[in-house]
């Protein structure tokens, strides 16, 4: 199939190359400006065109009349989105015969909109899905093609997931423009029962802010969601220096304990143990404000028994 290629991120230029590999002609690229965290731009995305023999555009033009005309005109056929900067209109949506399609890390239509993958986390999910779907006009509601799911464990956080979604992603892709171009896939709508729909909304880096007062599960939870590549979970050393927590897991104590809830209670090895509310934690990475070394960070914190996260 002819392939135009409209976003940012690594992610979309691995797609447009599995895309290529595969015997399919990328022969449109849209992109803008990337973001400083990301590790491929502009000249990326320049080249690759360039290489393929394929139009190049970079800026955020993609709803006008003209732009949509454009897209037309390139001859592509399907669309393959990854962070576009704005919402795509439904002229340009509707200047491919196949539309466009976008990779979605949640469980369509279970889980719609912002940071699924954090919220899958913090509500105990088993799995997070990610979902290949026929973009609309409404928010992650367009025709599904082609789902897929990791396994979430205790020990699965944020990070692990995003190095997961780079690799599955563009594989997805090309499973999706495949099965379509052969007939073996075919677009499903989904359904608009509210009950089966969960809207998830944006999360902020106070968002991570620890209350030791909840349970352990529900702090684990908050610290596997809240990891690296984000800000990470956190809280302060007796409410001054902020201490982020980016790994930590249950911590085995026999029979009942009285503790004040963010009390450092005692250490495994170099690790300081934390009560909650039902049990406790091992903090296994963690980094203290002013303090370059994590095992200082650690012995900081279990200084003395005394100590309190607040």
């Amino acid at each position: 199939m002819r392939i135009a290629l409209i976003g940012r991120t690594r992610m979309l230029l691995e797609a447009g190359r599995r895309l290529a590999s595969a015997g399919h002609a990328v022969v449109t690229v849209r992109t803008s400006e990337a973001e400083p965290s990301y590790d491929v731009g502009v000249e990326d995305f320049r080249r690759f065109a360039e290489d393929r023999g394929a139009e190049f555009v970079c800026g955020l033009a993609i709803g006008t009349p003209e732009a949509a005309a454009g897209l037309a005109a390139s001859g592509a056929e399907i669309g393959i989105a990854v962070n576009w900067k704005t919402v795509i209109p439904r002229i340009a949506l509707d200047a491919l015969p196949y539309g466009v399609l976008n990779a979605h890390a949640g469980d369509l239509p279970r889980y719609r909109g912002n940071a699924c993958p954090n919220w899958a986390i913090l509500t105990g999910e088993e799995r997070v899905g990610v979902t290949v779907h026929r973009m609309s006009e409404e928010l992650d509601a367009g025709d599904v093609l082609l789902k897929r799911f990791i396994p979430l464990t205790e020990d699965t956080d944020i990070g692990d997931i995003h190095r997961r979604l780079a690799t599955l992603v563009p594989e997805m892709f090309v499973e999706a423009v495949d099965g379509l171009a052969a007939g073996r896939l075919r677009f499903v709508p989904q359904s608009d029962d509210p009950a089966g729909i969960l809207r998830c909304f944006p999360r902020r880096p106070e968002d991570g802010r620890i209350d030791w007062s909840h349970s352990a599960e529900r702090v684990l939870r908050l610290v596997r969601a809240s990891s690296r590549p984000f800000s990470g979970a956190f809280t302060t050393l007796e409410g001054e220096g902020r201490v982020t927590i980016w790994r930590a897991e249950r911590a085995p104590f026999r029979g009942a304990f009285l503790a004040v809830p963010g009390q450092v209670c005692f250490r495994i090895g170099n690790d300081p143990v934390i009560a909650c509310a039902d049990g406790m934690i091992r903090l296994t990475d963690v980094a203290v404000e002013g303090v370059n070394d994590p095992e200082t960070a650690k012995a900081t914190l279990h200084r003395s028994l005394r100590n309190r996260l607040v």
